[in-house]
């Protein structure tokens, strides 16, 4: 063996060594129990600390690892140190504050003040057109993305930001009053506005609420979409869930307690096997129908709604099968060291069922309108769905036999008002173009509320 392979020798020796006696410690094979989990993790930052060549930020040490525990446990468990929580906070919020000029980054990465309101080139605060900001209550703007720069500007507390800015050369510090900007989370209205066809034809006692997300204020936000609708005579509701993956479990809990009948809502398990229920008092539901959107991102507490109401009876659910998020997870604050989200409840429906990793199945699952045949009758299912799909009346049998003409006209047939197969190939081409840019979840939604 030549000298190169001597001196190759001589550095790989130690570090086998070094292995050995690491792993003579703490066994790979060795299961460790909860007393010993504590020492090693000990053990381990000792040893990082004594042998470690570089600098050690020992924050960083101890958020890495409460960050790697939590990601060990579950998909929706997490750890957050101050920053990562308080902008946790912020998108949850109802209403949280900010500032009131506009701002840009440049080529630089620089970012400057380009915008006031009512097209001014100052505002009262003291700010100017084209003021560099430098820094955010002591926060350094150097090397932020757009986004983290929105997050420094954004607050939940009303309280002035200390920004520093440059103009001229000059550093000033100026403190920025912040103004309220309230999020929505619900949006609400007559059916006509929300579905593809025209508004005459379609059934004004349908309302419908979308709920995109459950944070701090949507409990009282659906609270108003339904007072606005039953003041509007809406007396049948389509509830949109879809895309919901959940937020605040107790907000879906207080929209259940509005239209849901009275009894359970879910009951909740801790890891001691401790029970606790949640129950609607509500003696009357507020519609005669209530249909539930739902898809494979309806999640959490967009499940607890939707289960509640299937369960009650009251609640019709159309779409495709829910994601299947049946726990719920308690916040817990360790001061300097961060926040914990952990998972510590398993949650059951109504009626007991198991949600977590199963999902809901839909009363009715999203499929094609099914196209017609000469041979159907007027009164029949096929036929009265396909034209309500494509815009016309079928309250009755005279009102599709109106229909059937007007349809004739409109695509140049000659209107004979019967369904003969020229008509219902013609039918069938237009199902066939409007399924391809419409919303067929929400048409089959609609389509329950008048059955």
């Amino acid at each position: 063996m030549g000298k190169a392979g001597e001196d190759m020798k001589k550095i790989i020796l130690p570090l086998i060594a070094l292995t050995i006696a690491l792993s003579g410690t703490v066994p790979v094979s060795a299961a460790v129990s909860r007393e010993e989990v504590v020492p090693y993790l000990s053990e381990l930052i000792d040893f990082i600390n004594e042998n470690y060549i570089g600098e050690i930020d020992q924050q960083k040490l101890i958020e890495a690892a409460m960050s790697g525990i939590a990601k060990t446990l579950d998909d929706y468990s997490a750890y957050y140190t101050a920053d990562e929580y308080a902008a946790v906070t912020r998108n949850t919020a109802k209403t949280v504050y900010t500032v009131t000029f506009g701002f840009e980054m440049n080529k630089s990465g620089e970012f400057n003040i380009v915008e006031f309101p009512n097209g001014q080139k100052r505002d009262d605060d003291g700010f100017r057109y084209r003021d560099k900001i430098n820094s955010v209550n002591g926060v350094s703007t150097a090397g932020l993305s757009l986004s983290e720069m929105r997050g420094l500007l954004i607050s939940t507390s009303p309280s002035p930001l200390n920004i520093n800015v440059t103009r001229n050369g000059k550093y000033l510090d100026i403190k920025a009053k912040l103004i309220p900007v309230t999020s929505k989370t619900i949006s609400y209205g007559g059916i006509a506005s929300y579905i593809n066809f025209k508004e005459e034809n379609a059934d004004k006692s349908v309302g419908y609420i979308k709920i995109d997300t459950f944070g701090e204020g949507t409990a009282e936000e659906f609270r108003t979409a339904l007072t606005a609708l039953r003041r509007d005579k809406k007396t049948k509701l389509i509830l949109d869930l879809r895309g919901n993956t959940g937020g605040y479990v107790d907000q879906a809990i207080s929209i259940c307690n509005l239209i849901v009948p009275s009894g359970n809502i879910i009951s909740t398990k801790d890891k001691a096997g401790n029970v606790q229920t949640y129950k609607s008092n509500l003696s009357s539901v507020p519609f005669t129908k209530i249909v539930i959107l739902v898809d494979e991102m309806t999640a959490s507490a967009s499940e607890i709604i939707a289960s509640a109401l299937q369960d009650s009876g009251v609640g019709i659910i159309v779409g495709e099968h829910t994601f299947g998020k049946g726990v719920m997870q308690g916040v817990v604050d360790f001061g300097d060291i961060g926040t914990l989200k952990l998972t510590m409840y398993e949650y059951y429906s109504r009626n007991g069922r198991k949600i977590d990793g199963v999902g809901i199945t839909p009363d009715y699952q999203i499929d094609d309108v099914l196209f017609v045949s000469e041979t159907d009758k007027l009164t029949s299912k096929k036929l009265k769905d396909a034209l309500v799909y494509l815009g016309y009346n079928a309250s009755s049998e005279n009102e599709i036999i109106k229909s059937i003409g007007k349809f004739q006209i409109a695509e140049g047939l000659s209107p004979t008002y019967k369904l003969n197969a020229e008509t219902a190939a013609k039918i069938n081409l237009r199902l066939y173009e409007n399924q391809n840019k419409s919303d067929d979840i929400l048409m089959q939604g609609y389509l329950l509320c008048l059955r």
